[in-house]
């Protein structure tokens, strides 16, 4: 009996999910746990398996389509098999309803004012979800389009032909301009991000909310760093004596400096969301990481109760699978407090977006090199070390945000305190 493969809920908040490859076409043989195609959520990318052996009979969805959860990807049954009824119910990209997710509208039940003409269920036009809004947005009567996808699907792509087509473009650049401007103005928040890769459109996603929901505020103030490098090649030389295989950064020292600063000023630890405001003991830091396409923020949990190389560990592996596409959803949530870190590109000072739905985020700059006069009258070169604090000014005043920075430079510029 054949089987309907559907667009998965990979975490908490995914609603939609973008085919990103087909590894199987139809008529295919598949193995049952075999990947069929690729899809990618607002953070990852992901297999989706054959729940069954046999082959591919329908595909639903083309690559770069965007489907909602529950909607129907593919049917995997026997060869000569026709989908079982049920299956066939199910086939319409934008209507299925699977495992009691939130159940997608079919073209038919969009209102006609909205711009896309309602349909009788006898000739109901078949459309993706992105790109039925994007004929929303843009006015266009999708009766007059023609789908290039499966079945006569309209795709983003035949929305784009159409906004790039010489018909629409007499109007005047200054009249199109201010129509664009306004309908940018006013797009609700699920349209923040259209038209980006999921991964960009989950950043644009994050950074409207956090700016839209917080006050936010950044302080810096730099940290005299040269007892720090001192104390790291000290603990280094102890490393390398006993064979130790701990790849000990500054990033994790100050990392270390950090989570101490946190215990000591809990306001700074804290949440703020749904009219209820949550301090912690535990810190779960996240730590920002550059991406080829874009940022991910792998969480180290209970990262107060790490040692120094624990922690040196910790945050090499968080980052690595981050790097090469091994983080789950898992990794990438409930951290506290968050860091990061753009001293390898040369910045110095920068103003760090809060990860929602935290309290504050910590940026760290490039190593500096200034010159001061010591006691005896010579001139010195010091190291110094910028940072960033950006804080909810809803939560924390700009006293108390000062007051984490003097704790965190007392951390730095005692460094021997990091593992009292």
């Amino acid at each position: 009996m054949s089987e309907t493969i559907v667009m998965p809920k990979l975490g908490m908040t995914m609603t939609e999910g973008t085919i990103t490859e087909w590894y199987k076409e139809i008529g295919d043989t598949v193995e049952k746990g075999e990947p069929v195609l690729m899809i990618s959520s607002e953070k990852l990318n992901q297999d989706v398996e054959a729940p069954n052996t046999g082959i591919l009979l329908e595909k639903f969805g083309d690559v770069e389509d965007e489907l909602k959860v529950g909607d129907a990807l593919a049917i995997i049954g026997e060869e000569g098999e026709k989908p079982s009824s049920a299956d066939k119910k199910d086939t319409n990209p934008v209507s299925v309803d699977v495992m009691n997710f939130e159940k997608p509208h079919s073209p038919s039940d969009i209102p006609a004012q909205q711009g896309v003409t309602k349909h009788q269920q006898s000739d109901r036009i078949f459309i993706t979800p992105l790109a039925r809004r994007m004929a929303v947005d843009n006015d266009i009567d999708i009766q007059s389009v023609t789908g290039s996808g499966g079945k006569g699907r309209i795709t983003k792509r035949d929305i784009d032909k159409v906004l790039a087509s010489s018909d629409r473009q007499t109007e005047p650049a200054h009249e199109l301009a201010a129509k664009q401007a306004a309908a940018t103005v006013s797009a609700p928040t699920a349209s923040v991000g259209e038209g980006l890769s999921p991964m960009r459109k989950a950043i644009a996603r994050n950074m409207r909310e956090s700016l839209a929901q917080t006050a936010q505020l950044t302080l810096h103030r730099k940290a005299g760093i040269d007892q720090l490098i001192e104390f790291q090649q000290t603990l280094r030389n102890e490393l390398n004596a006993n064979n130790s295989e701990v790849k000990l950064s500054l990033t994790v020292l100050l990392a270390r400096a950090a989570i101490l600063a946190l215990q000591e000023l809990k306001a700074m630890n804290s949440t703020y969301f749904d009219g209820q405001l949550v301090e912690f003991d535990e810190v779960h830091l996240g730590i920002a990481t550059s991406l080829d396409n874009g940022l991910l923020v792998p969480v180290i949990k209970n990262a107060h109760q790490k040692t120094i190389g624990s922690l040196a560990n910790a945050l090499k592996d968080v980052t690595e699978r981050a790097r090469i596409g091994e983080a789950d959803q898992a990794l990438l949530s409930g951290s506290t407090f968050t860091i990061t870190n753009l001293g390898a590109s040369g910045i110095e000072y920068f103003t760090p977006i809060l990860n929602p739905t935290e309290t504050g985020i910590l940026g760290i700059g490039a190593l500096q090199e200034e010159l001061i006069l010591s006691e005896d009258g010579t001139v010195k070169a010091i190291k110094k070390i910028p940072l960033s604090i950006t804080f909810d000014h809803q939560i924390i005043d700009g006293a108390k945000a000062a007051e984490f920075l003097s704790i965190l430079v007392k951390y730095i510029e005692t460094p021997y305190l990091l593992v009292l």
